[in-house]
This record gives structure tokens, C-alpha cells and sequence, in this order.
């Protein structure tokens, strides 16, 4: 059909509405943090042990897969192919790690050191947009507080918005009922 799946693990487990076997659903499958906590690293760990857990087969190489299938999805929602992509004409997004690890990188290991080494806490800068806004771990086009007061009244105002649409009938079925 050309759909597209966005697979927010750590959201699917916590609101305990069941999983669907994604290893089995082809490359257009994406992940995403349905707003856990933006952590994608640590989703992206959460979705391969459970894909894992499905299907043996499925190496650590399939969650980079699952990554990059996350930056097509956006490439063609934005009508930017380049996206996702180092080279001249590409976005100028960009995120710097701090990575020492205690084994050698290599584009043949890459994928184990995304599941067992690298984390969130390894990011160091990030560009957007040609822009900075991360430096030397530090936020640069705002401070904390500021970014922390914006975002609680982001927020304020979205619950406000979702308090105004009426509850549907939904109810999970399934392996979250037994």
C-alpha cells in the first residue's frame, strides 16, 4: 500500500496496547518516541530487543535500517530527497558524538556499537540547518530555563487542546488483555 509504520516501542510497552511483529513488516517501518522522552538512542535499543525477541534473526544492523528508514519517510514527507545524507545539496543536520570506545569503530561494527556503547549522553554538538544549537553539550540559542519555561507552557496549552476532544471508544485487544 506505500504506508509507513511508525514504531514507538517504549510507548507501545507502557501503554500496554500489544506489539506488532516489525521485523516482518518490510523497510518502511520508522521509529519514532510517540513523546517518552525524544531519547532515540534508547528507543531505538528498546525496539531491536523486542524485534529481537520476535525473530533471531534480526541483528543490530536492523535498528540502523530502522533509522534510516525514519530520515526516507521524512525525505519524502518534505519533498527533500537529500535528507538523512552527507553530501553537497544535502540538509545541514547533523549530530557530533563523543565516542571513546574501548573496541575499534568500524562501518562493519557500527551497529553493535549503537546497541551496546553509544547513548545520549555521547552527543555533543548538533547542527540544524546549517545552524548550531548544541555546542560542547550546551544549548545555544537559548538557556535551559528559558527552553524548560517554553516548553511547560507548550505544554499547558497542548492538555488544554486535548482536554476538548472527546474520549473515543477505543479499547486495546489482544496479548494486552491476557
Amino acid at each position: 500500500s506505500g504506508a509507513w509504520v511508525a514504531h514507538n516501542a517504549r510507548s507501545n510497552m507502557n501503554n500496554r496496547v500489544g506489539r506488532a511483529q516489525v521485523g516482518r513488516l518490510g523497510d518502511r517501518v520508522a521509529l519514532g518516541t510517540d513523546g517518552i522522552d525524544g531519547d532515540m538512542f534508547a528507543e531505538s535499543k528498546t525496539a531491536y530487543w523486542r524485534a529481537h525477541e520476535d525473530d533471531a534473526s534480526i541483528s543490530p544492523r536492523w535498528i540502523l535500517g530502522r533509522l534510516a528508514a525514519g530520515a526516507r519517510f521524512v525525505g519524502e514527507l518534505f519533498d527533500e530527497p537529500l535528507f538523512g545524507r552527507i553530501e553537497p545539496g544535502a540538509p545541514a543536520d547533523l549530530v557530533v558524538l563523543d565516542y571513546d570506545p574501548p573496541t575499534p569503530l568500524t562501518a562493519e561494527n557500527l551497529a553493535g556499537h549503537w546497541m551496546f556503547g553509544l547513548s545520549a549522553r555521547d552527543v555533543r554538538d548538533v547542527v540544524v540547518g546549517g545552524s548550531v544549537v548544541v555546542r560542547d553539550r550546551r544549548l545555544v540559542r537559548m538557556g535551559e530555563a528559558e527552553l524548560r519555561a517554553y516548553s511547560q507552557a507548550a505544554a499547558q496549552e497542548l492538555w488544554l487542546r486535548v482536554d476538548d476532544i472527546d474520549e473515543h471508544p477505543f479499547a486495546p485487544t489482544g496479548a494486552a488483555e491476557r
